[in-house]
C-alpha cells in the first residue's frame, strides 16, 4: 500500500479572473505544495498572480508566452518532481475544490492501490451552472476511459512509467491522449466515490430543431484547428489499441462543421482552421498552429 505521502498541485494559468485567486487558496489549502504555471497571460493578470504568491509559498512560473496546455503542465510536474512530492493534483484555473477533497481522493487511490495497478484517479465533476454532474467514461474493466485533466490525481510513479505530456499536441486532447497512453500500458484509472470537484462545462450555445436540442461549444478558431488536427492524430495513434474511438468521433468530426455554420459567430474562419486542422491532422503535422 502506498503511504500518503507529500501531496503538489500544478495549475496552469492564462489571463486568470481576480475571482480565480480564490480557487488558488483553496488548492494551496489543501495540499503540501502548490505550482502556478503561467502560459502567457497579460502584464496585470501576471501581476496579480506575483501578489497573491508572495508570502503564501506558492511557485509561480511565468513561460512569458502561450507555450501550450502540455509544455505548461510538464514544467508543472518536473518542478514537483525536484521538490520530492508523491502525488500531483492537476487543476483549471476555473474549478473549484470542496472540502476535504485531496484527502479524500488520495485515500480512495491508496484503496485502490491494494487490487489495481492504477495511475490515475478522478473525481466527480459537478456543473454549479446546470446542477449536474459529467458523465464519465467507462473502460471493460470498470474504471475510466477517457477523463480531462482538471482534477486528476498522479502518483509520481506515472510520469516515471509513462511518460509527461506530449507537448506536439499543444492544446486539446492532451488528456485524452495520456488516458489513452496509461491503458495501452496497462494500468488502470479510479473513479472517485465521495471526492467532488466544481466545474463548469464551458459556454454552450443551445438551439432546438424538429424537437430536439443540439449544443455547441463555441470555441475560439484556432482551438477549432487543434481540436480537429488533434482528434485525427489520436484516431491515427489509438485507433487500432481501442476501435471503440473511431466511430464516435468520425460522427463528431462530421457534425461540427455543421454546427459551425449554423449556431457559431465568425464560421468561415472556424471552418477555414477547422479543415486545416483536418488535413493538418492527416499528414501528421503538429506543434503550434503556424501563419
Amino acid at each position: 500500500m502506498i503511504h500518503k505521502g507529500r501531496s503538489a498541485a500544478v495549475v496552469v494559468t492564462f489571463h486568470p479572473r481576480s475571482e480565480y485567486m480564490e480557487n488558488l487558496a483553496k488548492i494551496g489549502a489543501q495540499v503540501d505544495l502548490l505550482v502556478i504555471v503561467d502560459n502567457g497571460s497579460s502584464e496585470d493578470k501576471v501581476a496579480i498572480l506575483r501578489n497573491a504568491s508572495q508570502g503564501s509559498g506558492w511557485r509561480l512560473m511565468e513561460n512569458g508566452a502561450n507555450l501550450g496546455i502540455a509544455t505548461a503542465l510538464n514544467r508543472g510536474v518536473r518542478q514537483v518532481q525536484s521538490e520530492g512530492c508523491d502525488w500531483v493534483f492537476l487543476f483549471d484555473q476555473d474549478s473549484e475544490l470542496t472540502p476535504g477533497f485531496v484527502a479524500t481522493m488520495i485515500a480512495e487511490f491508496q484503496s485502490l492501490s491494494q487490487t489495481k495497478k492504477i495511475m490515475q484517479i478522478i473525481p466527480r465533476y459537478h456543473d454549479p451552472a446546470t446542477g449536474l454532474d459529467r458523465p464519465i467514461s467507462v473502460f471493460e474493466d470498470g474504471g475510466v476511459f477517457l477523463t480531462i485533466t482538471s482534477g486528476s490525481l498522479f502518483s509520481m510513479r506515472a510520469f516515471e512509467q509513462c511518460g509527461l505530456f506530449a507537448e506536439d499536441l499543444f492544446i486539446y486532447c492532451v488528456d485524452d491522449e495520456y488516458s489513452l497512453r496509461i491503458r495501452t500500458k496497462g494500468f488502470y484509472i479510479g473513479l472517485s466515490k465521495d471526492a467532488v470537484l466544481l466545474h463548469q462545462s464551458g459556454h454552450p450555445t443551445y438551439r432546438k430543431f424538429l424537437g430536439r436540442s443540439f449544443a455547441t461549444k463555441n470555441y475560439r478558431p484556432e482551438v477549432r484547428y487543434y481540436y480537429a488536427r488533434n482528434k485525427i492524430w489520436i484516431l491515427r495513434a489509438y485507433g487500432r489499441a481501442f476501435p471503440r474511438l473511431i466511430v464516435p468521433t468520425i460522427r463528431e468530426l462530421i457534425s461540427i462543421p455543421l454546427k459551425i455554420a449554423w449556431m457559431e459567430g465568425t464560421p468561415w474562419r472556424k471552418m477555414r482552421l477547422y479543415l486545416r486542422g483536418l488535413t493538418d491532422g492527416l499528414a501528421g503535422r503538429m506543434g503550434p498552429l503556424r501563419p
